[in-house]
């Protein structure tokens, strides 16, 4: 008797604890969590079928925001993902190089450059920065790895368990109710429709001067932050060991006096990427080429809204397909139905954001509940140039 009492008790203690475990990761996953796009898009990529990207989009918000994934394989027919997140970090993105090799093998690793061209090393040292990215990795050696080399150790269960820290976001409602309804709907789907790819309805209309004219005859160089450099020549031996195709790219931007000076550096790293072997697309330089219109193709100083971001993927994919030799991998018949979806939804975000700006209703355009229910309003045949 005493012992069916001991089976008895304990059965019910582990059942018992089993669900406070199962409440807290429910908890963790949908409620008490920062989730905002970044981990839209970063929890995306893990959805995607092993080995069916052919390219991958490493970066901050200067990629996010220029390249359609949807444009692309609509117009090419290669496969492509946005695992970028908001001002990452140099470690973020080698990082994220290491988990594209873990979870993918895609022909071309593409990495935006902005996250080398600081003048100094405080993009680094951003925690809230650092969290938008690594929050959102599954745990992984990958993950581990970067927590023990950098993570104070006081700090490091934040990072494990971001319970910890957000803890108190039950307060922010109903912006935290529209989140987590994204993604609940997210992982219930169980892919991104927009493959990562973010931006905001509007058009930039600045008082402060554009410098991009002088950018096609600039060839002066600054020199880069060391440890930014440091960890560059780091991610390119890591490319290197592990055979990864690996090249680099600076989108265009509506640069002015204030940031002339990462056009410098920017020049500089390339010099450094094609000592060692890499290619380095500096397209901030080819703005004209790709018909990029300063009045008309920004959302801010720093980002192109979807107009810009249309020509941009044309131009880009084009120069991957014909220089690079990006071919369109295998798929089963079920996933080229879902990417006809993809680029069907890009194409409905055009046209909901181009109807937002043509009103002067600037808003987020993202994988989000509320974007995604006013895309129903828009058609989705294909968009044309202008």
């Amino acid at each position: 008797m005493r012992f069916q009492k001991k089976v008895t008790r304990t059965v019910k203690v582990s059942v018992f604890l089993l669900i406070i475990m199962a409440s807290c990761l429910g908890l963790q996953q949908y409620v008490l969590r920062n989730v905002d796009h970044n981990s839209l898009r970063v929890e995306g990529f893990y959805q995607e079928t092993p080995g069916s990207l052919d390219a991958v989009f490493i970066g901050a918000s200067d990629m996010y925001t220029s390249f359609i994934p949807g444009r692309a394989y609509e117009k090419y027919g290669f496969t492509s993902y946005l695992l970028a997140s908001e001002s990452i970090t140099s470690d973020g993105v080698l990082t994220a190089v290491k988990e594209v090799v873990r979870t993918q093998n895609p022909q071309l690793v593409v990495v935006e450059a902005n996250a080398f061209l600081y003048s100094d090393t405080k993009n680094d040292q951003n925690q809230a920065y650092i969290h938008k990215f690594f929050d959102n990795l599954p745990f992984s050696l990958n993950k581990l790895d970067y927590i023990q080399k950098n993570v104070p150790v006081d700090d490091r269960w934040e990072y494990i368990f971001p319970l910890i820290k957000y803890h108190g976001l039950w307060t922010e409602y109903p912006e935290r109710f529209y989140m987590m309804a994204s993604d609940l709907t997210l992982d219930m789907r169980g892919y991104n429709y927009l493959k990562g790819f973010r931006t905001t309805a509007q058009v930039f209309k600045s008082k402060t001067p554009s410098l991009n004219e002088q950018i096609y005859t600039e060839h002066d160089t600054l020199p880069l932050d060391p440890k930014l450099e440091t960890q560059l020549r780091e991610l390119m031996d890591y490319a290197k060991q592990n055979d990864v195709n690996l090249v680099f790219v600076r989108a265009p931007h509506y640069v002015t006096k204030s940031t002339y000076d990462r056009v410098k550096r920017s020049n500089q790293m390339a010099h450094i990427v094609n000592e060692e072997g890499f290619s380095y697309y500096t397209f901030e330089s080819d703005a004209r080429d790709i018909g990029i219109d300063d009045q008309h193709d920004f959302y801010n100083e720093e980002h192109m809204n979807v107009y810009g971001a249309l020509k941009f993927t044309d131009y880009v994919a084009e120069r991957f397909v014909n220089v690079e030799d990006l071919k369109p991998g295998f798929l089963t018949d079920e996933q080229k139905e879902g990417w006809k979806e993809v680029s069907k939804t890009s194409n409905q975000l055009y046209r909901y954001c181009d109807d937002m700006m043509t009103k002067g209703n600037g808003r987020g355009a993202q994988e989000d509940v509320v974007t995604l229910f006013m895309l129903d309003n828009y058609s989705d045949a294909p968009i044309e140039r202008k």
